[in-house]
């Protein structure tokens, strides 16, 4: 073939070319989502998302070994608070902070933080059943009720009244410090959300979760190491200290390392009224729910505001909150009919799976914390969770010593 086919051959290819390119044009087809900038767009967002995906994974993988660290378990820092502080110490890094900005990151962060802290509540269910209720009498049962209701309302009067705190923060801590923490301050987001606007919108509600949760894990660590003096000084014997050690802090994982040194029997009381106080977190929120809920219908009727009209539809329970229920049922009933060694190897799966999901969404919401909502709030919400803190393992310890002395107990 010699040089000028060549030329002619390579002319008619680029005439082709350009009438191929005309007509595309001409057709709108370039319009339809092929353009490739919606390939680069779409491959941001893709990235963006794996990278998210990447650096929450990590995170928690780190704060998982850090929590197997012996001096760290000694002081009850589980995964859960450990893996929020991480978080939000990244943010600090400003390729962080530019990842956070992109629209892949900031929905995948958003889908980690809302489903998988649903399913990590409902496979939490699993450590729980109905026969725990027996193992510690009615002295268990009394104590955790006191401590709710007690805490509760001393957090939203001294929070709201006197500290004049957002509503959304002063119930997130009031929550976390009455129940069981962490988990019981990601499992009222959901459901009591809608009732905290208080002139704040999302993002601020979401600050506001993470603040309340380093508040918690700050003071429930400092109880860990508290309590062994504790007991000494109301004079409390095993069975009681259980109880007191059980029913007055925050996380499970601290109360297995607050009774770690005071004997078997201690300890075992210890965990199981602590996980009775767990169990009663779904009718505690759905309780808090209907009082906002008729808090915002009265301010409505008063003022006439849209907030108040919002009130006026019926409460709706989330459906992981069910869950959570038929959970604790089921592992009740499979007590019953299944081996002791696969229902043990059973219960460690859902409980493995609870602490992934859970530190996965401790991390994402770390990660969206903003270092300037934490500076604004100031020393109000230390101050909150200090009270309470302080009512917990003072008031409760005086509480049981004089049940113990009157023999009630």
């Amino acid at each position: 073939m010699d040089t000028g086919t060549i030329t002619r051959a390579a002319g008619s290819a680029g005439d082709m070319e350009n009438r191929l390119t005309e007509h595309t044009a001409a057709s709108g087809f370039a319009d339809s989502g092929f353009k490739s900038s919606g390939f680069k767009r779409s491959g941001t967002r893709l990235t963006g998302a794996v990278l998210m995906l990447l650096l929450i994974a990590t995170v928690s993988s780190v704060a998982a070994e850090l929590a197997g660290v012996r001096w760290l378990s000694q002081w009850g820092l589980g995964a859960l608070p450990i893996s929020i502080v991480l978080g939000m110490a990244l943010v600090a890094i400003p390729a962080v902070g530019r990842l956070r900005m992109d629209p892949g990151a900031q929905r995948l962060q958003g889908w980690v933080q809302k489903y998988l802290l649903q399913a990590g509540i409902v496979l939490f269910g699993f450590r729980l059943s109905i026969t725990d209720l027996t193992a510690v009498g009615w002295p268990g049962l009394l104590m955790d009720s006191l401590t709710i209701v007690v805490t509760l309302g001393a957090g939203m009067l001294i929070g709201s009244r006197l500290l004049k705190l957002p509503m959304a923060l002063v119930v997130f801590v009031s929550v976390g410090s009455a129940v069981c923490g962490a988990a019981a301050i990601l499992a009222a987001a959901p459901v009591l959300g809608r009732y905290l606007h208080d002139g704040e919108n999302e993002q601020q509600q979401t600050q506001a979760i993470g603040l309340a949760v380093a508040m918690v894990a700050v003071f429930g660590t400092l109880s860990v190491i508290l309590y062994p003096q504790l007991r000494i000084m109301f004079g409390l014997n095993d069975y009681v200290s259980g109880i007191y050690i059980g029913s007055t802090i925050h996380e499970v994982a601290q109360a297995v390392a607050a009774s770690d040194a005071l004997g078997s029997a201690t300890q075992h009381n210890a965990v199981i009224v602590k996980l009775l106080r767990v169990m009663l977190l779904a009718p505690v929120l759905i309780v808090i729910a209907l009082l906002l809920q008729r808090g915002g219908r009265d301010n409505g009727s008063q003022s006439g505001s849209n907030q108040g009209a919002k009130m006026q539809h019926k409460i709706r329970i989330p459906g992981f909150v069910l869950l959570f229920l038929a959970a604790v049922l089921l592992n009740t009933l499979l007590q019953l009919y299944l081996p002791a060694a696969l229902l043990a190897q059973l219960r460690d799966l859902c409980h493995g799976a609870s602490e992934l999901f859970l530190a996965l969404a401790m991390t994402a919401l770390g990660l969206n914390i903003h270092w300037a909502f934490v500076r604004r709030a100031g020393f109000r919400p230390i101050l909150l969770a200090g009270l309470l803190w302080l009512l917990l393992i003072l008031g409760g310890g005086f509480l049981l010593m004089q049940l113990q002395a009157a023999a009630l107990i």
